[in-house]
């Protein structure tokens, strides 16, 4: 009875998992939660089967308790792969288990090995957690956030050690073999040591998912979707913060914005689809162009802007120019035709006093300066700031934006 209790408190506390992984499987979406999912109510399915010894036939809560465990690590593993973007091997599992329960199944009618299921029971677990630490270990980069892949490594290997311990222990005849519902030393180490790695194992699960939620939410706010450069919200609050850098300790700053030239065109003549591709273009050349400390970003459209960090106007403009060299010399191939894509730009320097708005339109003046010089050029913005010039050039910038997209 004692020991049916433990396996009873021990069950509730993996399932305490599976109200938390219900709404991501409801919503979807999430690669592998089915498969972590149905693992976590296999589990939980195995321990209540051994809780329920005492009204389930002799035979039947061991069969349905170590089938629905080795089914249950199968689908870790399986869910494991899925969630890192890898071919599931999902045929390979469901074989394995099932060449795995047959053999208990033999053990358990024909020879009543006891030694035999306990050892193949403890085997399997230890190999399937062991592949899946590994698979763990090969993407530990995808996750960024400190300390969520190492607990769940922590978790797995825990969860290996002691099957490999117990495979050790019962196959090696270091101690007689007895049932899990034996209230002997052993039993009850490995019954302690399960309650405690086996509900921790779905607790990494599920904060593994949490973290990957909440970092590609992240990601959404700081990076554009279609291009992959700093979306504008996260491009112009970095603008502020080196402003006020550069307010307290005078450092330098050059800010170019930069336009796709005629890319109307390209969207009327090849489709929305080919512009989009056209963008996603550009925004893998320009970074190739520039210095890894600068940081580039889309203001929207086919307009973008690259912070220049500690850089004067001469650098800026040299650095300017490098970007629309390489674009004209990266055309884009689309269907085995080429399609040449040119960029003009405007630079802007950090003047006392900037505001985020003051040197973007100072850049943007620079920038239809360029455009109405013949394009496929860069073009530096004016340095003094007359009272109202600020608002003048925010209104000049409307004017020629009007008739260059016209």
């Amino acid at each position: 009875m004692t020991t049916s209790l433990f396996f009873l408190v021990w069950g509730l506390a993996t399932a305490l998992a599976l109200p938390l992984l219900l709404p991501f499987y409801a919503r979807g979406g999430v690669p592998g939660i089915e498969a972590f999912t149905a693992a976590n109510a296999l589990a939980v399915l195995s321990l209540l089967a051994y809780a329920s010894s005492e009204i389930m036939p002799p035979g039947a809560y061991v069969m349905v308790s170590n089938a629905a465990w080795l089914a249950a690590v199968s689908l870790v593993y399986v869910g494991v792969r899925q969630f890192f973007g890898l071919r599931p091997q999902a045929l390979r599992a469901a074989l394995a288990a099932g060449c795995a329960v047959g053999a208990m199944a033999l053990m358990l009618y024909y020879e009543n090995d006891l030694v035999g299921r306990l050892t193949l029971f403890s085997a399997y677990t230890c190999v399937l957690m062991l592949a899946t630490g590994i698979v763990v270990y090969r993407q530990r980069q995808r996750i960024r956030t400190p300390g969520v892949m190492l607990y769940v490594l922590l978790s797995l290997s825990a969860l290996a050690a002691m099957h490999a311990l117990r495979a050790v222990v019962y196959g090696g005849g270091w101690v007689q073999v007895s049932s899990l519902l034996d209230p002997a030393p052993w039993s009850l180490f490995f019954i302690v040591c399960g309650s405690v790695t086996v509900p921790a194992l779905f607790l990494a699960l599920l904060l593994l998912i949490q973290t990957w939620l909440s970092e590609q939410m992240q990601a959404a706010l700081t990076f554009d979707s279609l291009t992959g450069a700093y979306s504008r919200r996260s491009i112009l609050d970095e603008l502020e913060r080196e402003l006020q850098r550069c307010a307290r300790s005078q450092a330098r700053l050059a800010v170019l914005v930069l336009d796709i030239d005629h890319f109307k065109s390209i969207n009327d003549r090849h489709g929305h689809a080919t512009g989009d591709t056209a963008l996603r273009h550009f925004a893998r050349v320009v970074p190739k162009a520039v210095r890894a400390s600068d940081r580039f970003g889309r203001l929207g459209g086919e307009e973008f802007v690259l912070l220049m960090y500690d850089c004067d106007a001469a650098n800026a403009l040299v650095q300017a120019q490098r970007v629309c060299d390489a674009l004209r010399d990266s055309p884009l191939y689309l269907q085995g035709q080429e399609l040449r894509m040119t960029a003009s730009g405007g630079v802007a320097t950090y003047q006392p006093g900037d505001s985020a708005d003051g040197i973007l339109a100072r850049a943007d003046l620079a920038l239809y300066k360029a455009k109405e010089l013949g394009r496929d050029r860069v073009e530096m913005a004016w340095s003094g700031r007359a009272p109202g010039r600020p608002q003048a050039a925010r209104e000049d910038v409307t004017d020629l934006a009007a008739e260059t997209r016209a």
